[in-house]
């Protein structure tokens, strides 16, 4: 029953975070979303399964990479950190009010159910927002560290970019990439709760 609770916030987290990307990033002059079919109100198009997969099972996950191209932008640096933070910040704060609505506002006047939906799906958001801060690929933080590091560095980490997934997938797994996540969630959870 749970798995059903926790559905829509799964699916639609990850949606919401690929098509802020995507909406940014063609805000900034970026052409590639709209060349890829990203600029769509379709939320399938921003679907992974695998990602959702994990956004339903261990509450973190991703939804279909938004290719973007930094090139397009009139500041490179500047476009680069606005594309891939608000998503973040858009994840945030559908989280926080979503969580601020069930607990404050339709607590008691809807049914439990619904409720129970609604709490979920803040949840996820803010866990997904949480999740990113991560700097492996595809997480948004991994785009970011590319910015503060040197070319050297940044040609080495995309070496390792493989290695570096199956890692994460194990940390994953085995619960240590909760730790980190737990958390950094509970405390806007927290907040608005």
């Amino acid at each position: 029953m749970n798995l059903l609770y926790l559905l829509p916030g799964a699916f639609f987290a990850p949606v919401i975070h690929e098509f802020v990307k995507a909406r940014v990033s063609a805000k900034l002059g970026d052409l590639t979303p709209a060349k890829n079919g990203f600029i769509t109100w379709n939320p399938f198009r921003f679907f992974e399964p695998i990602g959702f997969f994990l956004m339903l099972f261990f509450q973190v996950g991703w939804g279909q990479p938004v290719t973007t191209s930094p090139f397009y932008y009139r500041d490179k640096r500047k476009g680069i950190i606005l594309t891939y933070t608000a998503p973040m910040v858009a994840n945030l704060l559908v989280g926080m009010v979503a969580i601020f609505l069930a607990n404050n506002v339709l607590a008691g006047l809807v049914p439990w159910q619904a409720n129970l939906v609604l709490l979920h799906f803040g949840t996820l958001n803010i866990r997904l927002a949480a999740f990113n801060l991560i700097p492996v690929f595809p997480m948004a933080a991994n785009k970011l560290l590319h910015l503060f590091v040197s070319p050297e560095t940044s040609m080495r980490l995309n070496h390792y970019e493989k290695p570096l997934q199956i890692l994460l997938f194990l940390l994953l797994v085995f619960n240590v990439v909760e730790m980190v996540v737990g958390p950094i969630s509970m405390i806007f959870i927290r907040a608005v709760w």
